[in-house]
């Protein structure tokens, strides 16, 4: 009888003990997103199977660049590029074709089933991006979730759900940050309650000396020179105020915005001939300075002070000479002192520009990057924003954090102008936003103090921002990662 009891007793325990579930494995998201790198490093070298099988080589190529942007020593992307593993390294065999070899009719043929398996794959791709997305929800881990939703976007752009996680809205003509939006509203409006400046009546003496004429506007601050007709005169002034007034909010500054009694003088000759005549007969350059002047879209002018552009297209000459003006008011603003570092200038300049005109077109930088040749290869992300525009730099700056490729901090801080590429770029405009979206106040007063000296440069801003400065290129990371 006792053994009975014991034996049902167990028999009532077990069953008791088998059912309890069991822990789940911890939700670790940086190996599931190794996982997912994984999966995503296949399908897009499947896809570039796809379209080489297809001749059609260009895409392939973006296909098998992202696939080794997941998985740097994918095999099946290397060997799709032409390229063969030897003595440890991957090197030259029967290279992809850099440019297509089909005609435009039968590209458009060639291309209709790779691009339909495309479409199917990015929508598996997305899937398998918003199951990541989910698991971090479930998890409870919201940074994850948010950082899980940008890879969402990569293959569904328009998906609701993960723009609201992210916090994007619509902008002028795509999807932006809500900063960036709220932004740009007030860049709106300062081109709004811009003036047209008063007409400045007389013969311009420079415009006769090289045989043209300028409608001229001036205001308080300002003088605007045109080659082109009254009505752009006025635009241009409206545009250049709007600028101007735009910095002068985001450092603070009430009055004298270029330093005390000076007033800027912009410039705008819209054919060759004139940027030339300009260059030679009245700012008297020569030899190798004038040959690299010539080939530049704008220059800086000592008499009168300021900046001439010979845009032909009126956003580009107001996207550079806001972006001149912008940095005028930046230098005045810190007062004497060793110059401002230029990824603070192209940062600055960017950040006001992107706001009142919703563009950063001016390139201060080099942009020249090696491409895929007949014997070399280096992956180049396929961007898809508008050039010129800051979606394309936050896409920039996005990415490069995404694939650790962005410039360390420490470097971009000591970088000359010629050093600054577009990553470089990207990062300094991006930094900006950070500075003013999450640090508006201390942001203010650093670039309202004299710059630093090169070697000082770090304590500078550590000590403005009270941090050092690895914890704030972390912030900066995590931040572009979960709102850009």
């Amino acid at each position: 009888m006792r053994l009975f009891s014991a034996v049902l007793l167990l028999l009532l325990v077990v069953p008791c003990a088998v059912a309890q579930p069991k822990e789940p494995p911890p939700f670790e998201f940086e190996k599931e997103l190794a996982r997912l790198w994984e999966y995503l490093a296949d399908k897009h070298a499947d896809m570039g199977d796809e379209y080489k099988k297809a001749q059609v080589y260009l895409d392939a190529r973006k296909q098998y660049d992202r696939a080794l942007q997941f998985a740097p020593e994918l095999p099946k992307a290397w060997k799709g590029l032409g390229y063969q593993r030897r003595q440890n390294q991957w090197v030259p065999d029967k290279l992809l074709p850099d440019k297509e070899v089909l005609d435009a009719r039968a590209l458009v043929e060639a291309r209709k089933k790779p691009d339909e398996k495309k479409t199917k794959e990015f929508t598996r791709c997305a899937e398998r991006c918003r199951r990541l997305m989910e698991d971090a929800r479930r998890a409870g881990d919201e940074t994850a979730r948010r950082v899980a939703a940008l890879y969402v976007l990569y293959y569904l752009p328009d998906d609701a759900e993960a723009r609201k996680l992210r916090e994007h809205v619509r902008g002028d003509a795509d999807w932006v940050p809500d900063f960036a939006k709220a932004w740009r509203d007030e860049g709106k409006k300062a081109v709004e309650t811009g003036t047209f400046g008063e007409e400045l009546a007389g013969e311009d003496a420079q415009a006769r000396e090289i045989g043209a004429r300028f409608w001229r506007r001036q205001s308080a601050f300002l003088v605007v020179r045109t080659s082109v007709d009254e009505t752009r005169a006025k635009m241009m002034h409206r545009h250049a105020e709007a600028n101007m007034r735009r910095a002068m909010d985001i450092l603070g500054v009430k009055d004298q915005p270029f330093g005390a009694g000076r007033r800027m003088t912009l410039t705008q000759v819209n054919t060759t001939p004139m940027w030339e005549a300009m260059l030679t007969r009245v700012m008297k350059l020569e030899g190798d300075n004038l040959e690299f002047t010539k080939k530049l879209q704008g220059t800086f002018m000592r008499d009168p002070w300021g900046f001439m552009t010979r845009g032909v297209l009126d956003a580009s000459a107001d996207d550079m000479i806001g972006n001149s003006t912008a940095i005028q008011v930046l230098h005045a603003s810190r007062g004497k002192g060793p110059d401002t570092p230029p990824w603070i200038t192209v940062g600055f300049s960017y950040l006001v520009t992107s706001q009142v005109l919703g563009s950063t077109s001016t390139v201060r930088y080099t942009i020249e990057q090696k491409g895929a040749t007949a014997s070399s290869h280096e992956v180049i992300p396929e961007f898809t924003k508008k050039s010129g525009s800051p979606e394309l730099l936050r896409e920039v700056a996005l990415n490069d954090v995404v694939f650790g490729v962005d410039p360390p901090l420490a470097r971009l801080l000591v970088m000359e102008t010629n050093d600054v590429n577009q990553s470089a770029a990207a990062k300094a405009f991006a930094l900006m936003e950070f500075f003013f979206s999450q640090y508006p106040e201390q942001a203010r007063k650093w670039l309202g103090k004299p710059a630093a000296p090169k070697d000082e440069r770090a304590k500078e801003l550590e000590t403005a921002f009270g941090k050092s400065a690895d914890e704030l290129e972390a912030q900066w990371r995590q931040w572009v990662l979960a709102r850009y």
